[in-house]
């Protein structure tokens, strides 16, 4: 099975750009458990915020586990956050997300844009 993931920039520097990920192109890190795309400010992460300083090196994770799409906090130093009801809402731990929802980092709003 081919899984693809695009996610928009919302705010910032880069807003309006399209970050597309796909297992077929080897994108992210697939194992038999789930597929992983990580967020952050060093240069490796699958979605580089380079321009964010308050975006950590490793911030979070966005995967796949073969029935949703989740969003994990890896206990950055300014949080990540989901719109919810018309308020940020941190993130702790591991929540579900869904294309569509906004959800930020730092300070880049972001979304889950949904893929056919």
């Amino acid at each position: 099975m081919i899984l693809r993931l695009e996610i928009t920039l919302m705010s910032g520097v880069d807003d309006g750009l399209h970050f597309n990920h796909s297992t077929e192109n080897g994108d992210g890190q697939l194992d038999d458990q789930r597929w992983t795309i990580s967020i952050g400010r060093r240069e490796d992460s699958d979605i580089c915020l380079r321009h964010d300083i308050y975006v950590s090196r490793q911030h979070a994770l966005i995967y796949w586990d073969g029935h949703r799409w989740w969003l994990q906090d890896c206990n950055s130093t300014n949080g990540t956050f989901i719109e919810s009801r018309g308020a940020d809402e941190r993130v702790s731990g591991t929540i579900p997300i869904n294309p569509g929802e906004l959800f930020r980092v730092g300070r880049t709003w972001m979304r889950i844009e949904p893929t056919e």
